[in-house]
Protein backbone atom coordinates (compact mmCIF):
# COMPACT_ATOMS: atom_id res chain seq x y z
CA UNK A 1 0.00 0.00 0.00
CA UNK A 2 2.82 2.41 0.80
CA UNK A 3 4.15 2.26 -2.74
CA UNK A 4 0.97 3.88 -4.04
CA UNK A 5 1.74 7.01 -2.02
CA UNK A 6 4.73 7.88 -4.13
CA UNK A 7 2.60 9.85 -6.61
CA UNK A 8 -0.99 10.02 -5.47
CA UNK A 9 -3.59 10.95 -8.10
CA UNK A 10 -5.66 13.99 -7.28
CA UNK A 11 -8.70 11.77 -6.75
CA UNK A 12 -6.84 10.16 -3.85
CA UNK A 13 -5.92 13.58 -2.48
CA UNK A 14 -9.60 14.48 -2.43
CA UNK A 15 -10.46 11.35 -0.48
CA UNK A 16 -7.70 11.97 2.06
CA UNK A 17 -9.46 14.95 3.58
CA UNK A 18 -13.06 14.94 2.33
CA UNK A 19 -14.43 14.11 5.77
CA UNK A 20 -12.41 16.91 7.36
CA UNK A 21 -13.71 19.42 4.82
CA UNK A 22 -17.34 18.39 5.34
CA UNK A 23 -17.09 18.77 9.11
CA UNK A 24 -15.31 22.12 8.85
CA UNK A 25 -17.73 23.59 6.31
CA UNK A 26 -20.70 22.81 8.53
CA UNK A 27 -19.39 25.26 11.14
CA UNK A 28 -18.52 28.13 8.76
CA UNK A 29 -20.52 31.00 7.26
CA UNK A 30 -21.13 31.23 3.49
CA UNK A 31 -18.49 33.18 1.63
CA UNK A 32 -20.84 35.69 0.00
CA UNK A 33 -19.21 37.68 -2.81
CA UNK A 34 -16.19 36.32 -4.63
CA UNK A 35 -12.82 37.48 -3.34
CA UNK A 36 -10.70 39.11 -6.06
CA UNK A 37 -6.92 38.61 -6.29
CA UNK A 38 -4.92 41.12 -4.25
CA UNK A 39 -3.94 44.42 -5.85
CA UNK A 40 -0.36 44.89 -4.71
CA UNK A 41 1.40 48.25 -4.66
CA UNK A 42 5.03 49.05 -3.95
CA UNK A 43 5.56 49.40 -0.22
CA UNK A 44 2.96 46.89 0.95
CA UNK A 45 4.58 45.32 4.02
CA UNK A 46 3.68 42.32 6.18
CA UNK A 47 5.38 41.05 9.33
CA UNK A 48 4.74 37.45 10.35
CA UNK A 49 5.71 35.20 13.25
CA UNK A 50 6.41 31.56 12.37
CA UNK A 51 6.24 29.05 15.24
CA UNK A 52 7.90 25.67 14.66
CA UNK A 53 6.08 22.88 16.49
CA UNK A 54 8.85 20.39 15.70
CA UNK A 55 11.54 22.57 17.31
CA UNK A 56 9.90 23.15 20.70
CA UNK A 57 8.14 26.30 19.58
CA UNK A 58 11.17 28.03 18.05
CA UNK A 59 10.11 31.23 16.31
CA UNK A 60 11.15 32.98 13.11
CA UNK A 61 10.30 36.52 12.06
CA UNK A 62 9.31 36.90 8.43
CA UNK A 63 9.17 40.33 6.78
CA UNK A 64 7.59 40.56 3.33
CA UNK A 65 7.59 43.72 1.21
CA UNK A 66 6.46 44.51 -2.32
CA UNK A 67 9.48 46.05 -4.02
CA UNK A 68 8.21 46.27 -7.63
CA UNK A 69 5.08 45.84 -9.74
CA UNK A 70 5.54 45.44 -13.50
CA UNK A 71 2.82 44.45 -15.99
CA UNK A 72 0.70 43.15 -13.13
CA UNK A 73 3.48 40.99 -11.67
CA UNK A 74 4.47 41.88 -8.10
CA UNK A 75 7.99 41.18 -6.83
CA UNK A 76 8.13 40.48 -3.10
CA UNK A 77 11.26 40.54 -0.96
CA UNK A 78 11.10 38.04 1.92
CA UNK A 79 13.47 38.18 4.91
CA UNK A 80 13.62 35.42 7.54
CA UNK A 81 15.32 36.05 10.89
CA UNK A 82 15.74 33.39 13.59
CA UNK A 83 18.31 32.22 16.14
CA UNK A 84 20.50 30.91 13.31
CA UNK A 85 20.70 34.21 11.45
CA UNK A 86 19.09 35.83 8.43
CA UNK A 87 18.09 34.59 4.98
CA UNK A 88 16.37 36.23 2.02
CA UNK A 89 14.15 35.11 -0.85
CA UNK A 90 12.34 36.65 -3.78
CA UNK A 91 8.80 35.84 -4.92
CA UNK A 92 6.87 36.87 -8.00
CA UNK A 93 3.06 36.82 -7.96
CA UNK A 94 1.06 37.43 -11.12
CA UNK A 95 -2.12 39.50 -11.49
CA UNK A 96 -4.27 36.41 -10.86
CA UNK A 97 -2.52 35.62 -7.57
CA UNK A 98 -0.44 32.76 -9.01
CA UNK A 99 3.09 32.06 -7.75
CA UNK A 100 5.48 32.49 -10.71
CA UNK A 101 8.71 32.46 -8.70
CA UNK A 102 9.19 31.23 -5.15
CA UNK A 103 10.29 28.43 -2.82
CA UNK A 104 8.24 25.39 -1.81
CA UNK A 105 10.94 23.04 -0.54
CA UNK A 106 14.51 23.23 0.74
CA UNK A 107 14.44 27.04 0.38
CA UNK A 108 15.07 26.55 -3.36
CA UNK A 109 13.64 29.51 -5.30
CA UNK A 110 12.28 28.31 -8.65
CA UNK A 111 10.18 29.51 -11.55
CA UNK A 112 6.86 27.73 -12.09
CA UNK A 113 5.10 27.52 -15.45
CA UNK A 114 2.18 27.72 -15.28
CA UNK A 115 2.16 29.65 -11.99
CA UNK A 116 1.13 27.66 -8.91
CA UNK A 117 -2.42 28.24 -7.73
CA UNK A 118 -1.74 28.08 -4.01
CA UNK A 119 -4.89 30.19 -3.76
CA UNK A 120 -7.37 30.06 -6.63
CA UNK A 121 -8.61 33.59 -7.32
CA UNK A 122 -11.26 34.80 -7.51
CA UNK A 123 -12.04 32.82 -4.36
CA UNK A 124 -15.71 31.89 -4.55
CA UNK A 125 -18.38 29.37 -3.80
CA UNK A 126 -17.30 26.96 -6.53
CA UNK A 127 -15.72 24.95 -3.74
CA UNK A 128 -12.50 23.37 -4.89
CA UNK A 129 -9.65 23.52 -7.36
CA UNK A 130 -7.01 21.10 -8.59
CA UNK A 131 -3.72 21.65 -10.35
CA UNK A 132 -0.78 19.56 -11.55
CA UNK A 133 2.32 21.51 -12.58
CA UNK A 134 5.18 19.73 -14.34
CA UNK A 135 8.65 20.47 -12.98
CA UNK A 136 12.27 19.56 -13.68
CA UNK A 137 14.38 18.69 -10.66
CA UNK A 138 17.94 19.95 -10.56
CA UNK A 139 18.98 17.35 -7.98
CA UNK A 140 17.91 14.32 -10.02
CA UNK A 141 17.84 15.88 -13.51
CA UNK A 142 14.44 14.23 -13.97
CA UNK A 143 10.92 15.42 -14.72
CA UNK A 144 8.48 15.48 -11.82
CA UNK A 145 5.36 17.37 -10.77
CA UNK A 146 3.72 19.34 -7.97
CA UNK A 147 0.09 18.52 -7.14
CA UNK A 148 -2.33 20.90 -5.45
CA UNK A 149 -5.86 20.38 -4.22
CA UNK A 150 -7.72 23.15 -2.39
CA UNK A 151 -11.14 23.54 -0.81
CA UNK A 152 -12.88 26.82 0.13
CA UNK A 153 -14.71 26.35 3.43
CA UNK A 154 -16.44 29.72 3.88
CA UNK A 155 -15.84 32.61 6.25
CA UNK A 156 -14.72 32.40 9.87
CA UNK A 157 -13.39 34.92 12.42
CA UNK A 158 -9.74 34.54 13.37
CA UNK A 159 -7.61 36.40 15.92
CA UNK A 160 -3.86 36.80 15.38
CA UNK A 161 -1.30 39.25 16.82
CA UNK A 162 -2.29 41.83 14.17
CA UNK A 163 -5.96 41.76 15.22
CA UNK A 164 -9.25 39.99 14.51
CA UNK A 165 -10.35 39.38 10.91
CA UNK A 166 -13.37 37.99 9.10
CA UNK A 167 -11.26 35.57 7.10
CA UNK A 168 -11.81 33.10 4.28
CA UNK A 169 -11.09 29.57 5.48
CA UNK A 170 -9.28 27.31 3.00
CA UNK A 171 -7.97 23.75 3.31
CA UNK A 172 -5.24 22.68 0.91
CA UNK A 173 -3.04 19.70 0.16
CA UNK A 174 0.27 20.16 -1.67
CA UNK A 175 2.34 17.21 -2.88
CA UNK A 176 5.92 18.28 -3.50
CA UNK A 177 8.25 17.03 -6.24
CA UNK A 178 10.76 15.44 -3.87
CA UNK A 179 10.16 11.68 -3.97
CA UNK A 180 13.05 9.20 -4.21
CA UNK A 181 13.28 5.46 -4.81
CA UNK A 182 13.06 4.91 -1.04
CA UNK A 183 10.42 7.50 -0.05
CA UNK A 184 7.15 9.07 -1.18
CA UNK A 185 6.53 12.64 -2.14
CA UNK A 186 6.12 15.00 0.80
CA UNK A 187 2.42 15.61 1.41
CA UNK A 188 1.71 18.94 3.11
CA UNK A 189 -1.69 19.73 4.58
CA UNK A 190 -2.38 23.45 4.97
CA UNK A 191 -5.06 25.21 7.01
CA UNK A 192 -5.32 28.81 5.74
CA UNK A 193 -7.10 31.99 6.81
CA UNK A 194 -7.04 34.69 4.13
CA UNK A 195 -8.13 38.30 4.80
CA UNK A 196 -8.76 40.51 1.74
CA UNK A 197 -8.24 43.71 3.75
CA UNK A 198 -4.57 42.87 4.29
CA UNK A 199 -4.11 41.39 0.79
CA UNK A 200 -2.87 38.14 2.23
CA UNK A 201 -2.91 35.26 4.66
CA UNK A 202 -3.31 36.10 8.35
CA UNK A 203 -2.85 32.56 9.65
CA UNK A 204 -1.48 29.43 7.99
CA UNK A 205 -0.67 26.02 9.48
CA UNK A 206 1.52 23.54 7.57
CA UNK A 207 1.64 19.85 8.55
CA UNK A 208 3.91 17.79 6.27
CA UNK A 209 5.15 14.21 6.11
CA UNK A 210 6.46 11.51 3.80
CA UNK A 211 6.44 7.70 3.88
CA UNK A 212 9.31 5.27 3.59
CA UNK A 213 8.71 2.86 0.72
CA UNK A 214 10.99 -0.09 1.44
CA UNK A 215 8.23 -1.99 3.26
CA UNK A 216 8.58 -4.26 6.25
CA UNK A 217 7.94 -3.63 9.94
CA UNK A 218 10.51 -0.83 10.14
CA UNK A 219 8.83 1.40 7.54
CA UNK A 220 8.00 4.77 9.04
CA UNK A 221 6.09 7.97 8.46
CA UNK A 222 8.48 10.91 8.77
CA UNK A 223 7.01 14.23 9.82
CA UNK A 224 8.96 17.08 8.23
CA UNK A 225 7.05 20.25 9.15
CA UNK A 226 4.53 21.53 11.65
CA UNK A 227 4.55 25.32 11.56
CA UNK A 228 2.05 28.07 12.35
CA UNK A 229 2.47 31.42 10.60
CA UNK A 230 0.54 34.41 12.01
CA UNK A 231 0.32 38.03 10.89
CA UNK A 232 1.87 40.50 13.33
CA UNK A 233 1.33 43.68 11.31
CA UNK A 234 0.37 44.95 7.87
CA UNK A 235 1.28 48.36 6.44
CA UNK A 236 -0.19 49.26 3.04
CA UNK A 237 2.00 50.86 0.42
CA UNK A 238 1.26 54.19 -1.23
Amino acid sequence: MLTTLRSLPLSRLVAMFAAVVLCACAARLPLGENVAPPHFVVGDHWEYRITDGLRRGATTRLDVQVVAVNAGVATLHRVFVDSYGRSEQTEEIDADGGLRVGALRNDEVRRFSPPLKLLDFPIGQRGSWRQVVDTFRRDTQLKDDIRIYGEVQGRTPVTVPAGTYDAVAIYRIVQLDDDEFWRSKTTRRDSIRYAPEVKGVVREVHDAEYFELHGGPDSATIRTEYTTTELVSFTPGK
